[in-house]
């Protein structure tokens, strides 16, 4: 009998898992192009031209949400959208491939304050319980925040190295593929923190 119930319980937590995928799907599919579209754009012309013409491309993303179903733009690649209108203000302001490096690195600052400060303050209560809806395992909320703002911060702090000691060009492909890959593994690495 219990172990009926197990491989039940086991065919639910597969079919929420595969039915949370299908309706992330899209959204993650869109932040991937529109991180692509930001490394070719930059290969071809300048970190601000690319930036404009990311934001350019995340608005179009924004307003074809409003004419179809699918959800374009989920928490993912909303915050994608949202980091390639900050590059454009920062190409626009700044007039400067340095400030577009260290977009990244204000941003991540940031946002790992933000968390940090719900995780240590309140208890996760806000950033962390919002994101824990996002996560296919129960996870204490106070955790996730605390986790995710070290990550952030992490991801910040490394982002400021590459861009400091490396080239544009291996900055741009840090950017595009290992930030993703490394971003990816230390966020499986906080979910195990933050497990309940």
């Amino acid at each position: 009998m219990n172990a009926s119930n197990n491989s039940s319980l086991s065919a639910v937590d597969q079919a929420r898992q595969a039915a949370q995928w299908q309706r992330n799907k899209p959204s993650i599919y869109v932040d991937v192009g529109l991180g692509l579209f930001f490394f070719v754009c930059a290969k071809f012309t300048d970190l601000t031209t690319a930036a404009l013409l990311g934001a350019a491309a995340g608005l179009c993303v924004y307003l074809a949400q409003r004419y179809v179903k699918v959800d374009l733009i989920g928490g993912l690649a909303m915050f994608g959208v949202a980091m390639l209108l900050v590059s454009a203000g920062f190409s626009l302001i700044f007039q400067d491939d340095w400030a577009v490096k260290m977009k990244g690195t204000i941003l991540g600052l940031l946002t790992a304050t933000l968390f940090l400060g719900d995780g240590l303050i309140n208890r996760g209560r806000y950033f962390g319980r919002r994101l824990a809806r996002y996560v296919m395992e129960p996870v204490v909320e106070q955790r996730l925040a605390i986790g995710l703002g070290l990550l952030g911060a992490t991801m910040a702090l490394l982002n400021w190295g590459v861009a400091k000691v490396f080239s544009t060009d291996v900055w741009l492909a840090y950017t595009t593929f290992g930030d993703i890959a490394l971003s990816m593994l230390l966020f499986f690495a906080v979910l195990r923190f933050a497990r309940a």
